[in-house]
């Protein structure tokens, strides 16, 4: 009796230590999100970057780790998720360890690809883990951390980065990530010790890994550089088409395919489908709220990059402090009513942030609404992130981590596109005599924000429909 409630003891001690390696992983990957929108002028300055070129500082690691997202997912079944997850981590520390000794743009650029391979490989796997170590309650709790980690990583980026350059420069920004993934990298290799890491041994068809990883990374940059440039470019139209032809080449080939990497019937779980376009929409509104209000708080009022991003952080705290409560949420309300008020308050908080003012200020015109949308960005997070675990197919949990995460980074880069086209498109359209170059802008963030809005209450009644067919059924 005693060894049976000690092996119970361990196996939660372990869990615990599981569920916090996971979520220290995933406060790295938000601070290496977060912390180059602050170093970017300092690396450009210093390495010579152009105007345009210095795009590519972001856009190297968007475009590998939206690229490689589902193949990453896909892998973490076949090659074991322990070995995926620990690979991803030792990519991210070269990555980073080359970005912050690169002597030139060409090497910067190079080491932000390899980071993003990397972060792409132990973001699928560590999703995956959590689908196959933790069920239930406990699932809840776990992304409810991880929920809660990203909020903090995402604001310790933002200080991070304006701190660590001020004092030792931007290259120890990368440095502070090398130190970071062979910390966990270490931890993960006693931690994840116990945990079956079960393996298929089927063959993978270089083909199809060489078609999908073409066509997403296509996809990836054709989005990429057209939320740049603010207008469909013949750079971006031919990569969005090139990416389809080989996407569409690359779904006839699973279909004859002895061991697909993308088995036919995930099409016809359409829970999971529902949850995946639930948590891309989610990212559509999201994402770009914090780029646009950024925009706003320096070009509009005149904030500097470190103050713009201190005013974001009460939004931060209330997206930490209310990750906690959302399994409690759901308990009470149930999963598809939980995410729904999740969206709602989005829609809420992204209709009250349309009614800028040029003449604003962050207590009175930002303060307020994004502390709503604070508190309904982990609702939607968490929600989508469990609707998509529950309908995961055993043995597939890679898979459905790589589809879950592909529909959120996609969801992203088609929100900025869409919202930052919309509101410069609009700007223009607006009579320029007698009338403040800051009220131009501001009018067309008001318009971009508003059509966020309608679109998250459009996703909040998509929650509640009826139960969709599937082989788990909708919880």
């Amino acid at each position: 009796m005693t060894s049976t409630v000690a092996m119970r003891e361990e196996s939660t001690m372990n869990h615990e230590r599981v569920r916090w390696l996971l979520a220290g992983t995933q406060f790295l990957l938000l601070v290496d999100t977060s912390i180059i929108n602050v170093v970017v002028p300092s690396i450009a300055q210093d390495l010579g970057f152009g105007p345009a070129g210095q795009s590519w500082i972001a856009n190297a690691y968007l475009i590998a780790f939206g690229g490689l997202l589902l193949l990453s997912g896909r892998l973490a079944d076949i090659r074991g998720k322990t070995r995926i997850f620990r690979l991803g981590l030792s990519i991210l520390a070269v990555g980073s360890a080359l970005a912050a000794l690169a002597p030139s743009p060409t090497a910067l650029v190079a080491g932000r690809a390899v980071q993003g391979l990397g972060a792409a490989l132990s973001a699928a796997a560590s999703f995956a883990l959590v689908l196959s170590v933790f069920d239930g309650e406990a699932r809840q709790r776990t992304l409810g951390l991880l929920a809660a980690m990203a909020g903090a990583g995402g604001a310790a980026g933002t200080v991070l980065g304006g701190l660590l350059t001020q004092v030792w420069g931007w290259r120890s920004t990368f440095w502070i990530s090398v130190i970071a993934a062979a910390l966990l990298l270490g931890l993960s290799r006693r931690v994840l010790a116990g945990v079956p890491d079960q393996r298929n041994r089927s063959p993978v068809d270089l083909l199809s890994v060489l078609l999908l990883l073409s066509g997403q990374a296509l996809l990836a940059y054709g989005l990429i550089t057209l939320s740049d440039g603010g207008s469909a470019s013949p750079a971006s139209l031919l990569s969005l088409a090139a990416s389809l032809a080989l996407l569409a080449v690359f779904g006839l080939r699973q279909q004859r395919s002895v061991a697909p990497l993308m088995p036919s019937d995930v099409w016809r779980n359409t829970g999971l489908v529902k949850a995946n376009l639930l948590a891309g929409v989610g990212q559509i509104v999201l994402f770009p709220m914090f780029f646009i209000i950024n925009l706003y708080l320096q070009r509009v009022l005149g904030l500097g990059p470190l103050e713009s991003g201190l005013s974001l952080l009460p939004l931060c705290g209330v997206v930490i402090a209310t990750a906690a409560q959302v399994p409690r949420l759901i308990a009470v309300l149930g999963l598809r009513a939980a995410m729904a008020s999740g969206f709602i308050l989005v829609a809420l908080g992204l209709g009250w942030l349309s009614l800028l003012r040029w003449q604003g200020n962050v207590f009175v015109d930002v303060l307020g609404p994004t502390l709503i949308v604070g508190i309904g960005l982990p609702i939607v997070s968490i929600t989508t992130s469990l609707s998509a675990g529950n309908h995961a197919t055993a043995g597939r949990e890679g898979l459905t981590s790589g589809l879950l995460n592909t529909a959120q980074q996609f969801g992203a880069v088609i929100g900025i596109a869409a919202l930052l086209g919309i509101a410069s498109y609009h700007s223009t359209l607006q009579p320029t005599f007698e009338t403040d170059a800051r009220a131009l802008l501001t009018s067309g963030y008001s318009l971009a924000l508003m059509v966020a809005s309608l679109a998250a209450m459009m996703a909040a009644l998509f929650a509640l429909t009826p139960r969709w067919e599937s082989r788990s059924g909708m919880p």
